[in-house]
């Protein structure tokens, strides 16, 4: 509709269908490493007529019986009794005939992706706990640190907040649950135990932040694919409000779509996030990957970490005022004569934003000198037009950004995805500990507690986000709550999407 009022556009829901088929087949190469030559939709007739695909010839094919997939093992089907229609569209001439024959045509010859590794080539989360030392005495140890940690994650997944939630957990596991993740054949009490609170509290107020790290790093590297990170750092408030002399932060990296969290490194005491976010990129493996940053990463040894010594891409999402010169020279460039990205328009929040994305390429001669970074290759002007919907007020925005893809690495309407889905490390990170596990609001402080505290909540969203089967955090820790048996196995054995 706002492109309809403004001119734009008419015939408005081909012309989006138009533009969505004719990106979707390049989009899956790249993710996917195979084409698209067919496209396929339901339409549901008793709320929707489907005028619009027909009117972009679309083919309709008939209607479903009116089944849907109930989950679980085995696989079952139920009738809902509203059968949909189905219609398809042909991307490539001949798609049809392409698609009966067992051969792939030699024009479909593209760079295909490694397979993902088969379940007998992943490691589960319960071994790579197995293989950090041991902080503790020899004698006198009944449970391994394995044992404590595959329970403190399982309980955490199930939603489970603090340590005495954790020691609650433990005890309603049964004898088979017990023994699995590592529990005491007691003698004496005829029956296989588990730790009490006053152990978990123990182990994670004394346990290194750094080891419990290395091995979550491990996991996700596994599960981790070739998509732009995100990094960004975040205070534990409640801790650092509980001890102000020392406060407890931290910098995560967020994998852009998939939400993995790749690692997390503690901020010293005396110390901030710029020196944490070099330090993390040299624990990952982020070659040939892109990094995306916000204003206060726009450093020179930042970005010369990431180019030189981590083979990576950096994107800095926004240049302010602690870099005056660099914004000033993005400021002065002639942006009238730059490359920009179509207007995305979204609606979210009771807000509807129009961005768009003018990209500067650096490589000339004639910006020497300008936007002293290392490597830096384009130079970026992103402008926001949100209007509140309730009131009508309309505000604009400028930001600038910079990095060190070149143009023919990255356009404008790509630069511009980027930069949007930076942000997945506040949105899908750092509100979700905050929300669903309290964070912010814990004030265990003692020891190492707020540090690995953080590290087990990770866990336990890069177990959700691998197995793909939920979209919120709340409705995983309701169904985990319900299926401690469910939790115990996503921890004890290879995790798959």
């Amino acid at each position: 509709a706002v492109l309809a009022g403004r001119g734009e556009a008419r015939n408005l829901a081909s012309r989006v269908l138009g533009l969505s088929l004719r990106r979707v087949s390049r989009d899956m190469c790249t993710a996917h490493g195979h084409p698209v030559l067919l496209a396929e939709t339901f339409v549901d007739p008793s709320r929707f007529t489907g005028v619009c695909y027909r009117a972009s010839n679309w083919v309709r094919l008939g209607r479903t019986s009116g089944y849907s997939r109930v989950y679980g093992s085995p696989v079952r089907w139920r009738a809902h009794g509203r059968p949909k229609e189905v219609y398809v569209y042909e991307l490539e001439a001949g798609a049809r005939e392409a698609l009966r024959d067992g051969d792939d045509p030699a024009g479909w010859a593209v760079e295909r992706r490694a397979p993902a590794p088969t379940a007998a080539a992943l490691h589960s989360l319960h071994e790579f706990f197995g293989a950090i030392p041991d902080f503790r005495k020899r004698r006198g140890q009944r449970y391994g640190l394995a044992c404590y940690l595959t329970i403190m994650v399982a309980a955490r997944l199930a939603g489970y907040r603090g340590v005495t939630a954790f020691g609650e957990f433990a005890a309603r596991l049964d004898e088979e649950q017990r023994r699995a993740v590592g529990g005491f054949d007691s003698p004496t009490r005829g029956c296989c135990t588990v730790p009490a609170v006053s152990s978990f509290h123990h182990v994670l107020s004394r346990l290194p932040p750094d080891a419990l790290d290395e091995a979550l790093r491990a996991w996700s590297a596994q599960h981790a694919g070739r998509s732009p990170v995100a990094m960004d750092g975040k205070d534990i408030r409640g801790a650092s409000r509980r001890d102000v002399e020392r406060r407890r932060m931290t910098v995560a990296a967020v994998e852009h779509g998939s939400g993995l969290v790749l690692g997390q490194v503690r901020i010293g005491a005396k110390s901030n996030e710029i020196p944490a976010v070099r330090e993390l990129a040299r624990q990952l493996d982020l070659t040939g990957r892109v990094v995306t940053l916000d204003a206060m990463h726009a450093q020179w040894d930042t970005a010369r970490c990431l180019v030189e010594d981590c083979r990576a891409d950096y994107l800095v999402t926004a240049v302010k005022g602690n870099q005056p010169t660099l914004h000033e020279d993005l400021a002065a460039i002639d942006w009238s004569r730059a490359r920009w990205s179509a207007e995305v328009v979204g609606k979210a929040h009771g807000r509807l934003e129009i961005r768009r994305c003018a990209a500067e390429d650096l490589d000339d001669a004639q910006w020497n000198g300008l936007c002293d970074l290392p490597g830096r290759r384009q130079a970026l002007r992103i402008e926001r037009e949100r209007t509140v919907l309730k009131t009508g007020r309309t505000t604009r925005e400028v930001a600038y950004g910079i990095t060190s893809l070149g143009a023919d690495a990255a356009d404008p309407g790509e630069l511009l995805d980027h930069v949007r889905r930076h942000w997945e490390v506040e949105n899908r990170l750092h509100y979700v500990r905050d929300f669903s596990y309290d964070e912010d609001r814990c004030r265990a402080a003692a020891g190492h507690l707020p540090q690995n505290l953080a590290a087990l909540s990770n866990a336990a969203i890069s177990i959700v986000r691998v197995t793909g089967r939920f979209d919120h955090i709340p409705e995983a820790n309701r169904h985990y709550a319900a299926r401690t048996h469910e939790a115990l196995d996503a921890v004890l054995n290879p995790v798959s999407s």
